[in-house]
């Protein structure tokens, strides 16, 4: 096993893994949803809530145009037009003719000429924080407006339908129910994206199959395996093994005596590769003299294994197989369902 030749930076995505692992892991696309949903409608309430209180004050005026205007309809102005003028400085200087102690910046930010059914029928909307304000707008506006109205050759004249006599509050435009929506695609989009990129990502190793394809080492199974002593036998030999791996000395000799009670014969000791910095250890890998077999975990990142299967490598100490250990069972059986391959047959035995 040669250092150049690990090259799972290259691996095609494993797209039948991947839908596994993240329908495994769909409980936190749901939690993310449902926080996502309460961040968003909490402070989105909170928002509105602490919003200044608003007054309206809302009037009619009746707008006759020229007789032209029964044949075209294109004589009427229509919403977006009166809105657009309503803003404007033409109209914004009539209402100020008519209340000359008015701000203009004001009068801009609070009124709005708008239609609402009837193309004749224009209504004008003050809203602003404080109601005698408000009426004071609304007064001038209604001068304002109909002297501009009527100075527009598409208008004969302009009539009060309908005058406020009062601001009320303007009621607070919460939509919680959108917010939650918002919240919950938010929170949707947000962990599909990071959980997406989290498995891409992940380098460990989760089938048996992988060490096989990325270290062209052959994979004797998962330490559940049902017929592991068989093919340690086949692959290791009948003379015993030697066990190398990063792992902890206590989790390898667990692995030892796990190995021993599946009647297979490994050596009391193993090879421990954590530092292949360490004094003596170039001698203790030479005098091997029975076959190796390097084990990887499911739960740790690779990098460190190969250090290691590059140092044996070196000393031309190539294991002869390989076993994973840490294994998840449930997601080996479920990806393998309907493949053909010795791990597949394998994790059916293991589903009976």
């Amino acid at each position: 096993m040669k250092l150049w030749e690990m090259r799972y930076g290259d691996e095609p995505v494993n797209g039948r893994m991947f839908l596994l692992r993240f329908f495994k892991k769909i409980h936190v696309v749901l939690i993310s949803m449902i926080l996502g949903a309460a961040i968003v409608c909490a402070w989105h309430v909170i928002y509105r809530l602490s919003s200044p209180k608003m007054y309206m004050a809302e009037s009619d005026v009746y707008l006759e145009y020229i007789p032209e205007a029964g044949s075209n309809d294109l004589i009427y102005f229509n919403q977006y037009t009166w809105e657009q003028m309503s803003h404007d400085s033409a109209v914004i200087d009539e209402i100020i003719k008519a209340d000359p102690s008015l701000d203009p910046s004001v009068v801009r930010d609070s009124f709005l000429a708008t239609l609402k059914a009837d193309v004749k029928v224009l209504t004008l909307q003050v809203t602003n924080q404080d109601p005698d304000m408000s009426m004071r707008i609304m007064k001038a506006s209604i001068e304002g407006i109909s002297a501009y109205a009527a100075s527009l050759p598409e208008i004969l004249s302009v009539r009060v339908i309908g005058e406020a006599i009062s601001a009320d509050p303007v009621p607070l435009d919460i939509r919680a129910f959108r917010a939650v929506i918002l919240g919950a695609i938010i929170g949707l989009f947000i962990s599909c994206l990071v959980l997406s990129i989290r498995i891409l990502s992940d380098d460990r190793i989760i089938l048996p199959e992988t060490i096989e394809k990325r270290y062209h080492l052959p994979a004797a199974g998962t330490m559940t395996s049902s017929n592991l002593d068989e093919t340690l036998s086949d692959l290791a030999g009948d003379d015993g093994f030697i066990i190398a791996s990063t792992l902890s000395d206590t989790a390898v000799s667990r692995l030892i005596e796990d190995l021993k009670a599946k009647g297979t014969m490994p050596e009391a000791k193993g090879l421990s590769l954590a530092d292949t910095e360490i004094k003596g250890l170039a001698e203790t890998v030479k005098s091997a003299g029975k076959p190796i077999v390097y084990i990887f975990s499911s739960l740790v990142s690779p990098q460190a294994d190969e250090r290691a299967l590059s140092f044996l490598s070196k000393y031309e100490k190539e294991p002869m197989c390989a076993i994973l250990t840490d294994s998840d069972d449930a997601l080996i059986r479920a990806y393998y369902i309907g493949k053909r391959s010795r791990f597949a047959e394998d994790a059916a035995k293991k589903n009976r």
